[in-house]
Parts: structure tokens; C-alpha cells; sequence
């Protein structure tokens, strides 16, 4: 009866496999990003705020939010005055405005309240895409389809992309997933079975992240694979993919020529460096205990930290216990097809042990995630020949020794951790026993499901271990609810100044929206001067000690009182059209006991805070703040890059308006070009002729015009090469680099 059931039991399986190798790959790749989705959603379970720390909450999900709302009344913003140092969106490159995939999130996440809620649906989204991405990318290198979906559950919620990028840096996790869709497709194309368009698009969703990381993926991976057609000498091929590059590097034109033409005035030009200061650098230690999903790094962190709080460089629990079981001389055999899977990762490997700062890529532990990449799918090419069924007891000493030395180099570096370390060890060690014996009983289709349920294990084990992110801070709570905030600051007025630090600043006190920092307050309808920006505004941040999230220093309270400069003898806090003061009491304790000045009213006074506003609120339609003695003005038209100012003046004079001058601001009078004046704090000011005039200001972003030009061209010669590559196509479709197999 036992056999019996046995034989129907194995034969019920043999039909659903045989079942799902019919299926088309696109089907499976779609199961594998629901399933990573699922697997995902662990973290967030275990902890509602893992998907909302540090720049997530500071940055990216606030100006989503206010991104989303402003596409939603039909404007696309690209710079807004009202942002100041962090409303030059198209310089900041790294908001992304140009991707496709972004705008339809930023209308998405416009619909949310709870922005903890809508990072997580964002970040999920995009880790089941990534997932997909590795499926494909590892079936398009030979691995069967047991394997590839091994590695595509694991590889998105490994150490630095699930706990850096997914949970707080999603940029670079947007760059990484769509890096990997270009490889998958760039390698098909490269062997003629797939048109160039298709490359072309994930290369421009890649690049239009805006992070950095993606046009240096972008380039490795094309020389990878132009290295493996030149070694195979398929030249016609090389120039098709030649031209797919040039495709695609052009639209870096439209992302990074406005950071580069605005970079005169910001930080940036202070960031490219050759140096190491050890800050996020792994070393060889950290990446051979990837398997160790306790391991945590021994490496430079946040907040001067010489130790890890989560696995950051951790990859897969199986990937190095296995190793004694992979049919290594059938693997071998295949090397051949693999030289670009070769040259990527050999390249993500040297990059990842690079020192700290190298030229404008800083922090070299970012990179890991790419080595993984190309090491994921090389174990799956080599686990799709199968587990070595030959000296058991010798393979199973080698794999348990493995994991012994893993278990104590975890230790040795965090002895502090011992309970989680023995429970990992255990984890670890129960799931592989499980994983051999249904591979003997089951094949590689069985195994995958022990190795997909023990990718979900481990990672609740993990996010009921560790905390959320080591960027947080240890502000485990951040504000999140927008109602609040905006219950909190109900009776703000105008353009809002904080002057505050952020580390006299509680989570509580943000929840209740008393004390704001990041684009958090734009997000609640705020128009803040606080806001995070990712190059600054030199003058600007200097005059105010304003660093980049909009925290302050106990100075700028007396810095906006005293006259802006020689030429603009009014308070700066005039100039900059500012109708709200919110003090910071533990920064400025005396200043905020005392009574506001004349003009302005006390509106709140709390333990946290005092908030003052002027009785006549400045007028919302008009950032002209200042006219010398002598000059009459009033705003005749208003928008965001243009204002007309009608003026009367008997003698030449300026006018100052509350705009950033940043570079791309030009000046007519009555249609005539005028040279534009330096104001104070890096504010706009023109220097004005006497007489009855009006006066225009106008930006427009430096090289957008360009680089407009550049995706046009880049988007039509895409669609020239797709047409030529249809009418050369081959009748039969090429096989691929690797043995295709189910």
C-alpha cells in the first residue's frame, strides 16, 4: 500500500513539472515576482516601518507623494522655488522624473496618508520585478528553471538589498533591478533572439533612476558582453550592440546634463575623491560568509560604528553549504558560454573590495548586490547539472564544516549575538538536511520549494532579530500619518522656517508634526524652507548652517534678523518672504521664551516649539520679497520658473525676489536681456533701470533642452535599428549560451 502511494505521490509530481516546463518563461518570471512579493512582505509583517528608514522617510516617500499630487493637477515638476535647496528636481537627477515606472508610482503613492504603507507597497513592487529579472536573466544563461527560481526568491531579500536599498535607499534598488532586466535582455539581443528595443527600454528605465550605480551597470555589463561576441568573433552582432549603447547613453544626456550644469553652486563639486576611510568597505571575510544569515559585517557604519546591527553583506543560506555538492566538471563545460556572466562579476568584485571613495562612487558595499548578481547566476548554471549523489558522507562533512566555520566567524564578531548565531546555526542546518533529502527523493523541483520555504524562514528569522535598518538612527518610529503632520501645523502660514537640529528632535515630536525635517512637511502641504537635497546650495546652506535635511544651527536665529547684505539692508528672513518662525526649544531656549517682534504673533506654544507668524501672511501667488528705496513693484504673472514684475522706478535700483539663484535664471526688461545681481544668501536679485518697466525672470534647467534633443534621437535610432534588425532577423531562433533546459 506504502509503494503504491509512493509511485502515485511521485508520478502526480512528475505530471505537475512536466506540466509547468510547457509553460512560456514570461508565465514563470511572473510567478517568481509574486512569489519574491510574498516572501517580502516577511519584513514588513515582522515590522511595519522596514520599508521606512532613513532617506525613505527623510526624502524619497514625502516627495513622492508631493510628486504624485502635483502630476495629478497636470504639472510635471521639474523645479519649484517654493522647494528651495531641494526643489530642483531635475538636478537632483536622483528623483527620477523622467521614469515612467516612477511617475505611475508617484501617483500611486499620492493616494496614500500612511507614507509607511506606501513605501512598502513601492518597495515590494520593485522586488518582485528584480525577482523576475534574476529568473530570466540566470534561464538566459542555461540554468533550468528549479534553480533559476532558487536564486530569484533569494537574491531580492539578501543583506544590502533588502535592509539598505529596499528598506531606505530605493533608488538604488529602482537602478539595480532595472540593470538587471538590461542584462538579461542586452545578452538575448546579443544573441540575436531578441529586437533592440526592447534592451534599449530597460536601459533608459535603468538610467532615468537617476542613481549613478545604474549608467556604470549599464556600461559593464555592455562591455561584458561586447567582450564575449568579439571572442566568438560575431562582429555584426557587436556593432548591433555597439549602437544599442549608444542608444542608451544617450539618454544619460537628459538625466545627469542638468546636475552637471547646476553643480558651479551645490556640494557636488566636493565629492569626487580618491581616498578610503574604511566607511562601508566589506572585505573578503564579509563576502565568503554570505551564507551566515546572522554574519554581520565587521566594517566602518553609521554614527562612527565599527560593527554591522544587520547582515548587510548576507546572500543566500544555501549558496556556500552546497558547493561540496555541485557536479563541478559538468559545470566546467559550460564556462565557455559564460564569459560575459564572468566579466561582470569579476569586475562587482574588484569594485566591492575597492576603497571608500573612488571618484564620484563612494561606499563600495553598494556594489555587492551587483557581484551577487553575477555569483546567483553562476550557482544556478552550475545547480541545473544537478547534486552530486556520490560520496555522501563526504560531501555532507564538508558542507557541515562549512557551516560550523560560518556559525563561529559570525560569533567571533559579534560574540554579544550568541543566541542568534546558535539559532541561525540551527535554522540553517535543519533547512539544508531538508533541502538534500528532498532532492534525493524529488530532483532539483522538489529542492527548490524546500529552498524557496527556507529563503522565507530565514528571512523571518532575520526581521524578528535584527533592526529594521542600520541607517534609522534608532528612530524605529519616524512620522509617517500626513493627516497628523497636518493636524500639527494646522495654522502654518506662508513660507515656513524651522530653525532646529535634528538631534534635539525625538520621533514624537515629528509624528506630531511639531518639529519637521526632509521634504516630510512638503508631503503635508507645508511650503518649508527645510526640505532634503542631495547637492545643496552652497551660499544658502552657509548663511543658514543649513545641512541637507533642513536641520539648523543655533546662529541662523540671529543670521535672519540682521540685515541679508550690503545691497539689501532688510532682514534676510524679509527677503526670503518667510510668514511662519518655528523655534526649536531645546536649540534656542532664550529666543523662543521671548515675544515675537513687532508684526508678527505668537500661534503655538509648546514644550517642543514656539511658532510665530506675521500678521499680514505674505502673499502665496508672488516670490518678489525686496525693492530698493525708490522702487514700486508688484508681481503681474506667477508660475514656478516665471514671474512678471511691473515696476516703477525713479532711479536705477534691484529687486530681490525668494528664488535660489540657481544656474539657469535669466532676466529681460521689456524684452531686453539684463545681467543678473548676486543677492544675498544665494537668493535672485536683478539689478533694475529707472523708468516705468517689467521686468521677467525665467528658468529654464541647464542642458534639459539637449537632452530632450538626445531621447528623441536616441529613441528613434533605437526604432531605426529594431526595423533593421527585423528585416536581417534569422528564420530559426538562436539557442542559448547555455544548455535550455525545464
Amino acid at each position: 500500500m506504502t509503494s503504491g502511494n509512493t509511485a502515485q505521490t511521485n508520478g502526480a509530481a512528475t505530471g505537475i513539472v512536466q506540466r509547468c516546463r510547457r509553460l512560456p518563461d514570461w508565465l514563470i518570471a511572473l510567478a517568481v515576482g509574486l512569489l519574491t512579493a510574498l516572501i517580502a512582505t516577511i519584513a514588513q509583517w515582522r515590522g511595519h516601518f522596514f520599508y521606512y528608514v532613513g532617506d525613505q522617510h527623510e526624502q524619497f516617500a514625502p516627495l513622492w507623494h508631493v510628486f504624485g499630487t502635483s502630476l495629478r493637477a497636470g504639472q510635471w515638476p521639474t523645479m519649484d522655488p517654493a522647494g528651495w535647496m531641494g526643489g530642483n528636481y531635475a538636478a537632483e537627477a536622483l528623483t527620477g522624473i523622467w521614469n515612467p515606472v516612477n511617475l505611475l508610482n508617484f501617483m500611486l503613492v499620492s493616494h496614500f496618508d500612511n507614507l509607511s504603507l506606501a513605501a512598502f507597497v513601492v518597495m515590494v513592487e520593485m522586488l518582485a520585478i528584480l525577482g523576475a529579472g534574476v529568473y530570466l536573466l540566470a534561464r538566459e544563461y542555461g540554468s533550468r528553471r528549479a534553480a533559476a527560481v532558487i536564486v530569484a526568491t533569494a537574491l531580492p531579500v539578501s543583506g544590502f538589498t533588502l535592509w539598505y536599498e529596499a528598506s531606505g535607499w530605493p533608488a538604488g534598488l529602482m537602478a539595480f533591478t532595472w540593470v538587471t532586466h538590461f542584462w538579461w535582455s542586452a545578452r538575448r539581443h546579443s544573441r540575436g533572439a531578441m529586437n533592440p528595443f526592447v534592451p534599449f527600454l530597460f536601459g533608459a528605465l535603468a538610467m532615468t533612476t537617476g542613481n549613478p550605480y545604474a549608467p556604470l551597470g549599464l556600461v559593464v555589463v555592455l562591455a561584458a558582453i561586447a567582450v564575449e561576441l568579439a571572442v566568438r568573433r560575431r562582429y555584426v552582432r557587436l556593432a548591433h550592440l555597439v549602437v544599442l549603447g549608444a542608444c542608451v547613453g544617450a539618454v544619460a544626456l537628459l538625466v545627469f546634463l542638468p546636475l552637471l550644469g547646476t553643480s558651479e553652486v551645490t556640494t557636488r563639486e566636493s565629492l569626487a575623491a580618491l581616498s578610503n576611510d574604511t566607511f562601508l568597505v566589506p572585505d573578503v571575510g564579509d563576502l565568503v560568509t554570505g551564507s551566515v544569515p546572522t554574519y554581520l559585517p565587521s566594517m566602518s557604519t553609521w554614527a562612527g560604528g565599527r560593527l554591522e546591527s544587520v547582515p548587510t553583506t548576507y546572500f543566500a543560506w544555501f549558496l556556500v553549504p552546497l558547493l561540496p555538492w555541485l557536479r563541478w566538471r559538468t559545470a566546467r563545460a559550460r564556462a565557455g558560454a559564460l564569459t560575459s556572466l564572468f566579466g561582470v562579476g569579476g569586475f562587482y568584485l574588484l569594485a566591492t573590495l575597492a576603497p571608500s571613495n573612488l571618484w564620484l562612487f563612494r561606499w563600495p558595499v553598494r556594489l555587492v548586490e551587483y557581484l551577487y548578481l553575477a555569483v546567483g547566476v553562476l550557482f544556478a548554471v552550475a545547480l541545473s547539472a544537478g547534486l552530486a549523489r556520490d560520496n555522501v558522507r563526504r560531501r555532507a562533512g564538508a558542507t557541515a564544516a562549512l557551516v560550523v566555520v560560518g556559525f563561529y566567524l559570525g560569533w567571533a564578531v559579534r560574540p554579544d549575538e550568541f543566541p542568534v548565531h546558535a539559532l541561525g546555526l540551527l535554522v540553517v542546518a535543519a533547512l539544508l538536511a531538508a533541502l538534500l533529502v528532498a532532492y534525493r527523493r524529488g530532483g532539483l523541483p522538489t529542492a527548490a520549494v524546500v529552498a524557496v520555504v527556507g529563503t522565507a524562514a530565514v528571512l523571518f528569522m532575520q526581521a524578528s532579530s535584527f533592526p529594521a535598518s542600520a541607517t534609522d538612527g534608532g528612530k524605529s518610529y519616524p512620522a509617517y500619518d500626513l493627516n497628523r503632520i497636518a493636524a500639527g501645523t494646522a495654522d502654518y502660514r506662508g513660507t515656513v522656517l524651522q530653525i532646529a537640529a535634528l538631534e534635539n528632535t525625538s520621533s514624537e515630536d515629528m509624528r506630531r508634526g511639531e518639529i519637521l525635517f526632509g521634504n516630510l512637511p512638503r508631503a503635508a502641504g507645508i511650503q518649508s524652507v527645510a526640505s532634503y537635497t542631495g547637492m545643496g546650495f552652497v551660499d544658502f546652506a552657509k548663511e543658514l548652517c543649513m545641512d541637507y535635511r533642513g536641520a539648523t544651527c543655533r546662529d541662523a536665529f540671529d543670521r535672519v534678523w540682521r540685515p541679508a547684505d550690503a545691497s539689501t539692508p532688510a532682514p534676510l528672513i524679509d527677503v526670503m518672504g518667510v510668514s511662519t518662525l518655528v523655534l526649536q526649544r531645546s536649540l534656542l531656549p532664550e529666543a523662543a521664551a521671548a515675544e515675537p517682534p513687532p508684526g508678527w504673533h505668537r500661534a503655538y506654544d509648546t514644550p517642543v516649539r514656539a511658532v510665530w507668524i506675521r500678521d499680514e501672511v505674505l502673499p502665496a501667488d508672488s516670490r518678489l520679497t525686496w525693492t530698493s528705496p525708490g522702487v514700486e513693484a508688484r508681481t503681474a504673472e506667477y508660475a514656478p520658473q516665471r514671474e512678471a514684475v511691473h515696476y516703477t522706478a525713479a532711479e536705477p535700483g534691484r529687486i530681490a525676489f525668494a528664488r535660489l539663484a540657481w544656474p539657469g535664471y535669466t532676466a529681460t526688461v521689456d524684452g531686453r536681456d539684463v545681467e543678473l545681481a548676486q543677492g544675498p544668501a544665494g537668493l535672485l536679485a536683478v539689478d533694475v533701470p529707472a523708468g516705468e518697466h517689467t521686468l521677467v525672470v525665467e528658468f529654464a534647467t541647464p542642458g534639459l533642452r539637449l537632452g530632450f534633443a538626445a531621447l528623441v534621437g536616441a529613441v528613434l535610432a533605437a526604432l531605426v535599428q529594431t526595423a533593421v534588425w527585423f528585416w536581417r532577423r534569422p528564420t530559426r531562433s538562436p539557442r542559448r549560451g547555455g544548455t535550455a533546459r525545464g
